[in-house]
């Protein structure tokens, strides 16, 4: 592997990050590195004009900007590194970093416990809490449209006191029946945590966020990165709930916490190049020999 093709757009934070990695690939690892802000693999054409893509390592700034790169490379089987937000810690510091799609879909390489070494620089404690049993539902909105999902959970809800937080690019996203949670900013979550009696999401971050706060968490989409430490539906959250003697987590939190530790890294951890260190293993020898392990 001697050329990276890294795409970022004009965006600040695509832009913060991009000197990162070009110091950790090619000052570190000897990596060539060539920027694009197109989402345009190279390609050749064949006789008869059909396009023929040509095998590249590529990373990928977020996953709204880069579909016919990220299409191409998982077609063909060519490496791709996906970069996104953080799954804990400030996403000012840390980025996400997989092969091949973003959060749950992607690889991390991660084996099926990890050291805690990562954890214990970048974690904290994590409180063994039970949320409030007088409180509230809380569901937190996606990015993408999920008007089915919302109304299958308005009915399988009917009765609970539920509160909808919209996706902070969604602002303005209200489900009828549902009261609407307050919301300042897009970092904003952890304070309706207190008031919550268990946190609902399809498979947004927020599950994260509430599983690391102590509060019971139900994850339905099978690439939630807070899946492993969730219930995956209403039933089982409240079989569990209603049982005589309810223990709080129900899950082995710390081991989960200690692989997302290896999911994201810091500046630092990105420009001395201690992330591909991590990452490279995926394409050492056969690439397809890795155990993939993706979810945390």
């Amino acid at each position: 592997m001697n050329k990276v093709i890294i795409h970022a757009n004009s965006v600040e934070w695509q832009q913060a990050y991009l000197p990162r990695f070009s110091d950790g690939f090619s000052k570190v690892h000897g990596i060539r590195v060539i920027h694009k802000q197109e989402d345009t693999p190279e390609y050749t054409l064949s006789p008869s004009g059909r396009k023929i893509y040509i095998e590249n390592f590529h990373v990928i700034f977020a996953n709204n900007s880069w579909k016919l790169t990220h299409l191409v490379c998982n077609k063909h089987n060519f490496p791709l590194l996906t970069v996104g937000r953080c799954f804990f810690g400030s996403r000012h510091d840390m980025v996400a970093i997989g092969w091949d799609g973003f959060n749950g879909a992607a690889d991390f390489c991660l084996e099926d416990d990890m050291p805690g070494d990562r954890w214990a620089k970048h974690g904290f404690n994590i409180p063994g809490g039970f949320g409030d049993p007088d409180g509230y539902v809380l569901v937190c909105g996606e990015f993408r449209d999920c008007s089915k999902w919302y109304a299958t959970m308005r009915e399988i809800l009917a009765g609970e006191d539920v509160r909808f937080r919209a996706h902070p690019f969604k602002s303005g996203e209200t489900v009828p029946g549902w009261k609407n949670a307050p919301q300042a900013g897009q970092d904003d979550i952890a304070r309706l945590f207190p008031d919550c009696k268990a946190v609902i999401t399809y498979d947004s971050i927020a599950g994260c966020d509430a599983v690391l706060a102590g509060v019971p968490t139900i994850a339905c989409g099978e690439n939630a990165m807070a899946r492993d430490v969730a219930f995956h539906s209403w039933r089982a959250f409240k079989e569990w709930y209603d049982s005589d003697e309810p223990v709080y987590p129900p899950f082995d939190v710390e081991r989960w916490a200690r692989r997302l530790a290896y999911c994201q890294w810091s500046h630092d951890e990105i420009s001395n190049g201690e992330f591909w260190s991590h990452l490279r293993s995926r394409i050492v020898g056969d690439a397809n020999e890795h155990e993939r392990t993706r979810r945390a």
